[in-house]
């Protein structure tokens, strides 16, 4: 049976594999101005893109981001703020924090939270980055009890492979285009996703190629 299709919501961990910067910044753009349709709170952690370059593609993209950041529907953050705030990573803390985001927005009136982040902060190998694969595995459980959805943006060029194959083994969702995502045939369960060890760099690499057959893309983005 082939992988369903469907529309992002509340209770989905979301992951892309994307490879440029454009393809990134598209993403993310869709993404919020999805949430803001929706009348949630929009958190992202920028990271490839200051919040300089982002407020301006939002801009771009018809969003009023002076309105939007004054009344609280859209925070624009960066690693420092948030994975690696303090200097370090802490699964327990960024759970802590996201627990209060929501809260936050469901309090100023919300109907909910709209997270994402880049994950390239992992090339900082700040301490505590070896919790990667558990605080994903965790955000399932998070997400799936939260009024909010989450997306994570891992580049795979720039990623070593053990980083992305923890994002392919964590993410019940893979998005595609737009608001659409492909259900991942490669999601393992948390209580194992938490312990996992990563898989080889050419098994990483089929893996890819795999999702990628699977959204009808294969000869456009297998081999980018």
């Amino acid at each position: 049976m082939a992988p369903r299709r469907l529309v992002y919501q509340q209770g989905h961990h979301i992951c892309t594999l994307y490879t440029s910067p454009e393809e990134q910044l598209k993403a993310a753009v869709e993404y919020i101005q999805a949430g803001l349709a929706r009348g949630e709170r929009c958190l992202y952690v920028c990271g490839e893109h200051t919040p300089s370059e982002l407020r301006e593609a939002l801009q771009e993209a018809g969003i009023d981001v002076k309105q939007e950041e004054t009344r609280g529907a859209l925070i624009l953050v960066t690693k420092v703020d948030a994975h690696l705030s303090g200097g370090r990573f802490a699964a327990d803390k960024m759970i802590s924090m996201l627990h209060g985001a929501v809260q936050g927005a469901l309090d100023a009136g919300f109907s909910g939270l709209c997270a994402a982040g880049d994950m390239g902060w992992v090339l900082d190998h700040a301490p505590g980055t070896e919790e990667l694969a558990e605080y994903e595995a965790r955000l399932n459980e998070f997400y799936a009890n939260s009024r909010a959805l989450g997306l994570c943006q891992y580049n795979r060029k720039t990623l070593p492979p053990e980083f992305v194959d923890h994002c392919i083994a964590t993410h019940r969702f893979v998005r595609i285009d737009g608001p659409i995502a492909l259900e991942n045939p490669f999601y393992e369960e948390p209580r194992y996703a938490m312990r996992r060890k990563p898989a080889s760099e050419a098994e990483v690499a089929n893996k890819i190629q795999e999702i990628f057959a699977q959204t009808g893309e294969r000869e456009r983005r297998a081999s980018a």
